[in-house]
């Protein structure tokens, strides 16, 4: 998977000091454990959030998609291994739709984006123009913003699958090797990994800004996943001395999160993390096939 592939890389460059980078968040608890079962993963590439507050996972090893509380509960899965039709082959990103918890799922062998209900049935492919999707999001009348391995452009599709138009591509709107993509108050933003930022766009693709730091301790140096909160903090997966980390919107470093290592409350390959809250965070072990929980530390 060449999501984990990225994220690999991110140890080799991880020093074994962070200075004094801020650190606000302890680690409270994990779930998951390796194997084909509910609530267990393989080689997991990517995570998302659904309305009702539950982690949806791409189980890639598994070749499903999951939806898990975060206690750890199964809530469902889907997904099928296969060349056919709605079947899979290679899943990298997913997004969900805010309105309906429909489930986009980007299988990047099978050059298709598969969509399913919130009870997992599938009901449509997307496949027109499609080239080793990478990541996908949906905005609130459903048309989903798909971004493709080494293309500049982000593609527009309208809700039944239909190619519309591209976004993008051209001066700082270009990217170089796009990893992940999501929307937020009308604005795209979009993990660059050969770009080393991240890149803030307008709906009609123009550019915006680029967030090349982090804070005054580190560039940025290869991002591959994000998160954004509802104050607008990006959570961003990256290579470098702090890999997991928070920026604000003006970009200031708000805080690491947790550590490396492969133990209990510790990740080594990080492939997903989202904020249920400013004050809990989720971060996915594709190697250790765990979700770790950290809350913000008490003032």
């Amino acid at each position: 998977m060449l999501k984990k592939t990225i994220t690999f890389a991110i140890i080799i460059f991880a020093g074994l000091s962070t200075g004094c980078v801020p650190d606000k968040f302890q680690f409270d608890k994990e779930f998951g454990k390796s194997g084909s079962n509910r609530t267990e993963f393989l080689s997991a590439t990517d995570m998302d959030l659904d309305s009702k507050g539950n982690l949806v996972i791409a189980d890639a090893g598994n070749t499903r998609v999951q939806v898990i509380t975060t206690d750890g509960n199964s809530v469902m899965a889907a997904g099928e291994p296969g060349r056919e039709g709605y079947k899979l082959q290679s899943i990298t990103g997913i997004g969900v739709n805010p309105l309906t918890d429909d489930i986009l799922v980007c299988d990047q062998r099978g050059n298709k984006v598969v969509r399913f209900d919130p009870a997992g049935e599938p009901n449509l492919r997307i496949i027109e123009k499609m080239r080793f999707p990478m990541d996908v999001c949906i905005d609130r009348k459903g048309n989903s913003y798909v971004i493709m391995s080494k293309q500049s452009e982000v593609y527009k599709y309208n809700a039944n699958g239909k190619f519309l138009n591209t976004l993008g591509g051209s001066g700082k709107a270009a990217m170089l090797f796009p990893t992940s993509i999501l929307m937020h108050k009308d604005h795209f933003f979009i993990t660059d990994f050969g770009g080393k930022r991240i890149v803030k766009l307008a709906i009609d693709g123009t550019f915006v800004a680029e967030y090349k730091e982090k804070g005054e301790y580190e560039d940025i140096k290869g991002p591959s996943g994000m998160h954004i909160d509802k104050d607008g903090n990006l959570y961003v997966l990256d290579l470098g001395e702090v890999p997991v980390v928070i920026i604000s919107p003006d970009g200031k470093l708000i805080s690491k999160v947790g550590n490396f290592g492969n133990q209990s409350g510790q990740f080594l390959y990080p492939t997903g993390v989202i904020a249920k809250s400013p004050e809990e965070i989720y971060v996915l072990d594709n190697s250790r096939n765990t979700v770790l929980n950290f809350v913000k530390k008490p003032e």
